[in-house]
């Protein structure tokens, strides 16, 4: 007996308790594929390099020419070898550049080279580019065209897969060509599983979305999903290659609304009852939910908090998290779940009862560096409507050590992420001189975490002592931050927020209306520019206007630029002032007719609702007599202005036309 046969057997015996059914799949640690590397003489290498860079170029006047190389091509690759040609990084890309635009036959055609070494090439870090881009190719050619060849072509493909799935589920590359599979199948592509992969963009609009699974294809991920759950789930659970396969299986089959979905939930929620209490720092709360302290377990439990209903996620918090938020908080790990679960938590009562909680300890979710948490909860607070619960504000002065007397450091230490006693140190810091004896520029750094937590102290309108730092930069900070990649956006969030006053937002931009020239050619800043622009009144958007004029010609001359003057209207102020203002109100006369067309329709809505209602509820006292002729049901009068002002149509015939 082999050793792989040994293994096999070993691995057979030992999941014994685990059977599911007959077909039963156990899963393995090693595929025994080795991820080799083509040696090619150079004579083939030229001509492989020569034809991509004629594929590339796509300089063909008709199919014709293109299916003659393709004919060619093939036949090259016939020669040579399936395998040979895709372990090899350049020649695998002419492959995949090739059936970007291939025709059917061609499709076929390599399905028929492929096929025999499927699993091989599945498990190899450069063919599988190829297998992936040739699932979706031979996907989209079934919506299509509906050609029988191709689905039968398919169906043999996914049996491949399917009768090898523990051998690929143990691989790297394998288990992300099954994930791609089973979007593939569904024609859902889910974003947390888009892998950032160096050769991404060759057929990346090769993917087709759609609503409705081809019914060829329910039959094909019907046997897929199948074989997939018979596997011993809570063993893909802790592995590097299964963990991510469960997460996407979840999301697929809840899209689907699959028969398999609640046996492989209950999989997953039965992985709660192992506890551990062997980990550093929280002794003092008891045994924890090792499926959470996991960093590749805990993230088939996100996908599973993100398809469970309001029932299901109240009590999964009841259960499992209520007791412990603070310290699955405080944990390296389970904190993403904790995140999570503040996004998709429905129940205000359980949302009151996580943030206040957790509000109490940001200062050491701060010091821990999980600033994730501390986001989350300004978001759940602004979807449940709890601004008013908590003083946000205070915790976290405090949890910056922000002295009163220097409240308007504020925004800098929250935007650095740093204690005040730090930041105080940098700015003594910078203004001694350098050993050359000119002075040092003032500038903190700007951080994501810092930029995403004044977003949502921005969406939920607490500006306080963060008003006076904004407002009171200097130049040089102004320009940094608004071209900051990461910084900008709380730069926009606070210009855009509707709860953020008017008067704070005027007060920011007449301190950098003149610096709209340095802004405007950068991609950031003009952007901001553009929120500026939106957030000001006449004097100040006059004011920001001259400053780009000034500079027009360097202006118009830089793609961003030329994109916010267009949009500013500029062109229309050099023109002159009246024809400017006149412009700019007939502008925003039509954005309001535009916000009361919205508005009154909204309200239509909501008024057909409440008149609904109200029928609803009078129904059994009004009494009609339907038994003569002319009596006609009475309407309930409509109380609201909209509907009531809304012109009645007149009942004309249609007039057909031929």
């Amino acid at each position: 007996m082999s050793p792989k046969d040994e293994e096999m057997e070993v691995f057979s015996s030992a999941s014994t308790e685990a059977l599911q059914g007959s077909d039963y799949v156990p899963v393995i640690t090693d595929s025994g594929v080795k991820d080799s590397v083509s040696d090619l003489p150079k004579s083939i290498l030229e001509y492989y390099t020569n034809i991509e860079k004629v594929l590339e170029r796509e300089d063909f006047e008709n199919n014709s020419e293109r299916e003659l190389l393709e004919e060619k091509l093939l036949e090259q690759i016939k020669s040579d070898g399936i395998t040979k040609i895709l372990f090899h990084w350049d020649c695998s890309r002419v492959v995949e550049r090739m059936l970007v635009n291939c025709s059917n036959p061609t499709l076929l055609e390599v399905g028929s080279l492929i096929l025999p070494h499927i699993v091989e090439i599945a498990c190899h870090s450069f063919a599988s580019h190829v297998l992936e881009l040739f699932i979706m190719k031979l996907v989209r050619e079934i919506y299509t065209n509906e050609s029988s060849e191709v689905v039968e072509l398919a169906e043999k493909v996914f049996r491949k897969l399917v009768l090898d799935v523990a051998n690929l589920i143990s691989n790297t590359h394998g288990s992300y060509t099954l994930r791609v599979a089973l979007q593939v199948l569904v024609g859902a592509r889910i974003e947390d599983e888009k892998k950032k992969r160096k050769r991404w963009d060759i057929g990346k609009n090769s993917f087709y979305e759609t609503k409705d699974t081809h019914p060829a294809l329910k039959k094909i991920l019907h046997k897929f999903t199948k074989r997939l759950v018979k596997m011993d789930v809570g063993s893909l659970l802790w592995s590097n290659q299964g963990a991510p396969l469960l997460s996407v299986l979840l999301l697929l089959l809840h899209r689907t609304n699959n028969k398999s979905l609640p046996g492989l939930k209950s999989v997953v929620s039965s992985s709660f009852e192992k506890k551990v209490t062997d980990y550093k720092g929280f002794e003092q709360f008891g045994a924890l939910p090792a499926v959470l302290l996991d960093s590749k377990a805990s993230y088939v439990v996100q996908s599973y908090i993100k398809i469970c209903n309001k029932e299901e996620l109240d009590d999964l918090y009841n259960q499992q998290y209520k007791e412990i938020v603070v310290p699955l908080s405080l944990h390296s790990v389970a904190n993403y779940t904790v995140q999570t679960l503040l996004e998709n938590i429905s129940s205000r009562a359980l949302a009151l009862d996580m943030c206040s909680k957790i509000v109490p300890v940001f200062e050491d979710l701060l010091a821990e560096s999980i600033t994730g948490v501390v986001i989350s909860v300004t978001k759940c607070c602004y979807h449940h409507g709890l601004t008013s619960n908590f003083d946000i504000m205070k915790t976290l002065l405090d949890a910056f050590h922000i002295p009163d007397e220097q409240s308007s450091l504020f925004f800098r230490c929250v935007m650095s992420m740093t204690t005040y006693e730090v930041l105080l140190e940098k700015i003594e810091y910078s203004k001694k001189p350098t050993q050359s004896g000119k002075p040092r520029r003032d500038r903190f750094e700007a951080t994501l975490a810092g930029s995403l937590l004044l977003q949502g102290l921005f969406q939920l309108g607490l500006l306080g002592p963060l008003e006076e730092g904004i407002c009171s930069l200097s130049e040089d900070h102004i320009v940094y931050l608004a071209t900051n990649p990461q910084s900008s956006h709380a730069v926009q969030a606070f210009l855009s927020s509707v709860t953020i006053p008017v008067s704070a937002k005027h007060r920011f931009i007449r301190a950098a209306a003149f610096l709209t020239d340095k802004l405007v050619v950068t991609p950031c800043g003009s952007r901001i520019v553009e929120v500026m622009w939106l957030a000001a009144d006449s004097p100040l958007k006059s004011a920001i206007a001259q400053t780009m004029i000034a500079k027009e010609q360097a202006i118009r001359e830089n793609t961003y630029g030329s994109i916010v003057f267009k949009n500013c209207n500029l062109k229309a102020f050099k023109q002159g002032l009246n024809t400017w203002e006149e412009s700019e109100k007939r502008k925003k006369k039509n954005v309001e007719s535009f916000e009361k067309i919205i508005n009154n329709e909204s309200a239509v809505e909501s008024a057909e609702k409440s008149v609904a209602q109200e029928e609803d509820s009078i129904g059994g006292e009004v009494v009609q007599n339907l038994s003569s002729e002319d009596t006609k049901p009475k309407k309930v009068k409509r109380k609201d202005s909209v509907i009531s002002d809304k012109p009645k149509k007149s009942k004309k015939k249609k007039i057909e036309t031929s």
